[in-house]
């Protein structure tokens, strides 16, 4: 599923290249990092790292963009301590990806604003068995575009819905910040 993703991505790179040159289509290629805050789950604070690919059409309200992350959550320690016997639980690691809508003010230099609503499908290992799950994403997210470079600087907060089949499996508020290149 990963594999589909990404040769998704780069036919769309590709097919939207000439559609760039005549201003129609701006392309977008950034990396981000930040928190993953668990919300009604025992674990604590993790991380979040990632790529995604954005295509945003001359009409500056509304985009698109897929994306791949890993996230991190780190289980409390010493969970269980009774008579010397001491239990710890590993965190889990986890990788999730999906496509956004982005819709705000997302052309032109200076400061962009965008709300985020999207589905994202994550990849749970349980116990050695993997299992995908499909859910979706809200949040709202802020970009500085200087002038004359194509480089932006993002940050996001966001609510991640992970497994929604019966009840979501997690839970996750984000908090990411980023930098996007345009071509």
């Amino acid at each position: 599923m990963k594999t589909l993703l990404v040769g998704l991505s780069l036919m769309l790179l590709l097919a939207g290249a000439t559609v760039t040159y005549a201003d129609l289509l701006t392309i977008g290629v950034g990396v981000y990092g930040g928190m993953s805050m668990p919300i009604e789950m025992d674990t604590e604070m993790g991380s979040i790292v990632g790529a995604r690919v954005k295509v945003l059409p001359a009409i500056p309200l509304v985009g698109i963009e897929a994306y791949y992350a890993s996230v991190n959550q780190k289980s409390p320690r010493d969970l269980w301590d009774e008579q010397d016997l001491d239990i710890v639980f590993d965190g889990d690691t986890y990788s999730t990806f999906g496509a956004n809508l982005l819709i705000g003010g997302l052309s032109g230099p200076g400061v962009r604003t965008f709300g985020i609503a999207g589905i994202n499908f994550v990849e749970f290992d349980d116990h050695g068995t993997e299992e995908l799950k499909y859910g979706g994403e809200l949040g709202v997210g802020v970009e500085i575009v200087p002038p004359f470079i194509d480089l932006g600087i993002e940050g996001r907060a966001s609510v991640m819905l992970l497994g929604w089949d019966e009840g979501p499996d997690r839970k996750l508020s984000t908090v990411t910040v980023g930098v996007n290149y345009y071509f």
